[in-house]
């Protein structure tokens, strides 16, 4: 067993070791000092392997401390009104537990996930399932733990609690895998279907993982998690059940069994995952077949000629693509418009007095908005790129400065009308109780706060738009190669995310709003008109 395990060990690391030198020779500058000959290299490969183990240990540790500060302590320090490390000891046990407890333990089994190295051990060379988990499944489960452990602990010190906690917390979390590995394992035996495939598990999964964590932080009162995980009942009943767990899953008998149903050529072949990934890519903008009737209702298309001919009947063939989230939104804010006049006649003092804090809501608007009309954009943009423009841009005359511009410009227009369409609503739904309740909100006041909306809608109307055209990031396969198109659109994301943290926005807030809105808008079109016609290409 125990040589079995070292074999495979080996055979893992030659693998990690393979594709470190993939990698390697791709760089252009150093890539003549990793030739080919390397691969059959034993003696070199042996210390390349070594240094590779040891790059992999380091970004563990370095992961977790990665983790822990981005996902459960950063929050703290921009969500939290009150940096305190009594009082936030509780919110970050809180989203740890949803996290990695609720979350991590739940949504994948190392068991059943099918690897390469599985693969290539068991189903082609004959080895031990046993000893193949053991060192791919149980080596993950324990790297976790020991690098898990010292994350932990400094941030239960820094937070004001101690090593111990930390650590206490680190083998009840090691407990919670084992139990979420035992539970996978033995839904499998019993029904032979992988949560962790279904779509729909992973979204439920995730988005309640993702609520439970950080809504409690939003409303400043953390669950009392940190006290009950610390209780020593409950310590000594977690780490019981999860060696008890442990044990079960060290004696199950048929594991090569189980790696040849979980594990085949189809679900580990890179060919076969790129083309999977390419299909959830060609997803959201395929099309059916009643939609390329779609012309056929609608004379004033048919009265229309040249490239606003072409652009509306793109419109029009991708009504169900693209008008339908929008119907959705307009759904949502009718139905906040319902719940508005529903308070105006049932409880009017009470809505008055919502309503009229509507201006210090402008920071959370920018994310709203943000969510509902960038990601509109964005699909657009890849719809227009799969369904129309990768086949025209081939040509020369689709190229041509003038024909560039003048597609933009109608992309444009249609793309803000229906972004304002949204905007247009929720101003009438944020309006209507102001009115109906007689606030005591300023009408100028109100009318900046309306006019900011509608430039939100503008702004994340152009700036899509705007990226497409400057970078054309996307690859036949529908993949973004472009790095200036991944980070300048995490810079807004994060821009609009920093001004949730805004809680009494100051009264020139609507100016910058303004002010943003118009010189972003102003520079993007320039640079439209002066770099889309080099760079709207085919990559």
């Amino acid at each position: 067993m125990i040589n079995s395990v070292k074999n495979v060990l080996r055979i893992q690391a030659a693998m990690s070791c393979n594709r470190f030198l993939f990698w390697l020779k791709k760089l252009p500058l150093i890539r003549r000092l990793f030739p080919d000959s390397l691969y059959g290299a034993v003696n070199a490969k042996q210390r390349l392997m070594a240094a590779v183990e040891v790059l992999k240990v380091l970004s563990y540790f370095a992961g977790k401390f990665l983790y822990l500060f981005l996902c459960c302590y950063a929050p703290l320090v921009l969500l939290a009104d009150e940096m305190t490390p009594a009082g936030n000891w509780p919110m970050f046990v809180s989203m740890l537990f949803f996290m990695s407890f609720f979350v991590g333990c739940l949504l994948q089994s190392g068991i059943l996930t099918a690897s390469l190295v599985k693969y290539t051990c068991v189903r082609q060379m004959g080895m031990s399932a046993r000893a193949c988990l053991a060192a791919t499944t149980g080596r993950d489960h324990l790297q976790m733990l020991i690098t898990f452990t010292p994350a932990l602990m400094v941030f239960s010190w820094v937070l004001g609690r101690g090593p111990w906690a930390g650590l206490l917390l680190s083998l009840e979390l090691a407990a919670a895998r084992a139990i979420g590995e035992l539970l996978h394992v033995l839904l499998y035996l019993k029904t032979e279907k992988l949560p962790g495939k279904n779509a729909w598990f992973i979204i439920v999964l995730v988005m309640g993982g993702l609520a439970g964590a950080y809504i409690p932080v939003f409303a400043g009162a953390a669950l009392p998690l940190d006290r009950f995980l610390l209780n020593p009942a409950v310590c000594i009943a977690l780490v019981g059940c999860g060696a008890w767990a442990a044990m079960w899953l060290l004696r199950y008998p048929h594991y090569r069994e189980l790696v040849w149903k979980t594990c085949k050529a189809e679900n580990v072949s890179t060919s076969a995952a790129k083309q999977n990934a390419a299909q959830a890519a060609f997803k959201d903008v395929q099309m059916k077949d009643s939609d390329l009737t779609a012309e056929d209702a609608g004379s004033r298309i048919r009265s229309l000629k040249g490239y606003e001919y072409l652009n509306a009947l793109f419109f029009r063939r991708h009504r169900r693509l693209l008008v339908k989230p929008v119907k959705y939104e307009l759904m949502g804010v009718g139905a906040v418009f319902l719940a508005g006049l529903a308070g105006a006649l049932l409880s009017p003092e009470l809505t008055r007095s919502l309503v009229e804090q509507l201006p210090a809501f402008l920071p959370t608007f920018v994310f709203i908005m943000y969510f509902m009309c960038n990601t509109l954009g964005q699909r657009i943009c890849k719809a227009m790129f799969y369904n129309c423009d990768i086949s025209f841009l081939r040509y020369g005359w689709y190229r041509e400065r003038k024909v560039v511009l003048h597609n933009f410009a109608i992309r444009l227009r249609r793309v803000a009308g229906l972004n304002l369409l949204v905007a247009g609503a929720i101003c009438v739904a944020l309006a209507a109780p102001v009115l109906l309740t007689g606030a005591a909100l300023p009408p100028l006041e109100l009318a900046a706060f309306l006019l900011s909306i509608l430039c939100l809608s503008v702004f994340f109307t152009v700036h899509p738009l705007f990226m497409y055209y400057v970078f054309q990031p996307y690859t036949s396969q529908l993949a973004v190669k472009n790095p200036f198109f991944s980070v300048i659109n995490w810079v807004v994301y994060m821009v609009c995310v920093l001004c949730l943290q805004i809680k009494q926005p100051p009264h020139y807030f609507v100016l910058i709003v303004l002010a943003a809105t118009v010189v972003y808008s102003a520079a993007a079109l320039l640079v439209v008109w002066r770099r889309a016609p080099k760079t709207f290409r085919v990559k």
